[in-house]
């Protein structure tokens, strides 16, 4: 039998750092809301049989919106019924994985997705699920090519081995007990990256390569960036 296999897409934030009063997730990207793009994404893929919104309950309205243009397609019905989320991110992630385990069948392995990224590819998610095989936790990663400084009270120091530093995207993807069981235990609620919950329980971990185009919408810049990659 195949591995069952979710993604919980996280949607509870308020977007404050965008500046809009519509929440970024529900920001039209072209015609549609930036939330549809992701949860397109994810319900046209083969292996993925089932998806996790999670979102604010103030922003019921938002999200039933962001549905409509995709009640007509086939596999619409993979779409779980939303919960709701916590404060801070880690918070929310905690909340999808508690609504996958009270299913009858849970998920052997789960994958954590930033509604803000609509234009994740194939070609990554496939990448993070090959690996799933044989690692508990994988992650796209992107190399930092610019140069790196700390600043702290005025203080600059140059971060000289910028090879070891790497930015980290998501869809990030776990074996489903362990990582439920690292959210369970964590009590470190700052922690917006999963990836961290798994090092810290350690787990192991793979990186798999990013794309520049797998950007996270969090300002007007990125959203007009989007917009022409969608062109």
């Amino acid at each position: 039998m195949p591995t069952k296999t979710a993604v919980i897409i996280v949607a509870a934030g308020k977007g404050i750092r965008f500046g809009s009063k519509t929440p970024k997730q529900f920001l039209l990207l072209k015609s549609l809301p930036i939330l549809t793009y992701s949860l397109k994404k994810f319900i046209n893929h083969p292996v993925i049989q089932l998806v996790q919104p999670v979102i604010n309950p103030e922003h019921i309205d938002l999200y039933q919106e962001s549905l409509t243009s995709l009640t007509k397609l086939q596999k619409f019905k993979k779409i779980l019924p939303p919960c709701f989320g916590g404060k801070e991110r880690s918070l929310s992630v905690k909340s999808g994985l508690i609504a996958l385990s009270h299913l009858n069948d849970n998920p052997e392995q789960v994958l954590i997705h930033d509604a803000a990224r609509p234009l994740v590819s194939k070609e990554i998610i496939d990448a993070v699920l090959n690996n799933l095989s044989n690692f508990e936790a994988v992650f796209p990663t992107l190399p930092m090519v610019d140069t790196v400084w700390k600043v702290k009270e005025n203080v600059y120091k140059l971060i000289k081995d910028r090879q070891s530093l790497i930015r980290a995207q998501t869809p990030q993807g776990f074996k489903f007990s362990p990582i439920f069981k690292a959210h369970q235990e964590n009590d470190e609620f700052w922690a917006y990256d999963d990836i961290f919950l798994a090092n810290k329980i350690g787990l192991r971990i793979q990186q798999v390569m990013g794309c520049e185009n797998n950007l996270k919408i969090t300002t007007d810049a990125d959203l007009i960036r989007a917009e022409r990659l969608i062109s």
